[in-house]
């Protein structure tokens, strides 16, 4: 409902050879008929 919030908890799975940074893109469905899906940017920079 208009006004609430809830928190959104996401895990990524790294491994060797995917060190320097990274742009991770979440769609997020919601219940607004004005933005339906929400996309979330998640910007990392991994280092081993």
């Amino acid at each position: 409902m208009p006004g609430e919030e809830t928190t959104v908890t996401c895990q990524f799975t790294m491994h060797a050879g995917m060190d320097g940074p990274h742009d991770f893109r979440v769609a997020l469905a919601t219940n607004d008929p004005v933005e339906p899906v929400k996309e979330l940017t998640i910007l990392s920079d991994w280092i081993p």
